[in-house]
């Protein structure tokens, strides 16, 4: 799991430099924006006389206002969409890893593991013949069983099975990436 963490690290750094260009962007477009409504107010108020002064401050108040508005939901759409593929980056880098990675970073995952007489690993169909070498160097059973995941495993101890697949890894470690990356961009 320390290289996945490793992998995810590189990603968010990558994802945070995206950001920042993307929040560069975005703030030079709300300028854009609240100059265009700058000169839109200044152009009313001179219109106006002197009575229609106090009305020409509240549209232009309103029409800054709208477009700063307009302008943070933009940065944090952009800002959303970079963390979905981060996320999604992640998690393909973990499922295409050449074979002796893959096989290394399982290890490494069954290190962290309490070995209890019976408990068994349960592992893709694809998975079985890269990781079953692994599985026995690090005392597990390599279960007959086989279950649909992109990658990662399942370890089942008598009736109660505790999911290591990366889905389910990058579920828990989602919320955290988008801590990070939220305390990053904003």
């Amino acid at each position: 799991m320390n290289d996945g963490k490793i992998i995810i690290d590189k990603i968010i750094e990558k994802a945070e430099a995206e950001a920042k260009a993307i929040k560069e962007k975005a703030n030079l477009e709300v300028e854009a924006v609240l100059k265009a409504a700058e000169e839109k107010a200044k152009r009313e108020s001179e219109a106006l006389k002197k009575n229609a002064e106090a009305e020409a401050e509240k549209v232009k108040a309103k029409a800054i206002s709208g477009a700063d508005l307009q302008g943070k939901i933009s940065v944090l759409q952009e800002k959303q969409s970079i963390i979905e593929g981060v996320i999604a980056e992640a998690k393909k880098r973990l499922e295409t890893l050449p074979d002796a990675q893959y096989a290394e970073m399982i290890g490494n995952m069954l290190d962290g593991l309490d070995k209890e007489n019976g408990t068994e690993i349960i592992v893709s169909e694809k998975d079985r013949e890269r990781l079953a070498k692994v599985i026995s160097q690090k005392g597990f059973i390599l279960s007959n069983e086989n279950r649909e995941l992109d990658g990662g495993f399942i370890v089942k101890n008598g009736d109660i099975e505790y999911n290591y697949s990366f889905d389910s890894i990058i579920a828990v470690e989602q919320e955290e990436i988008r801590q990070i990356a939220a305390k990053i961009l904003f």
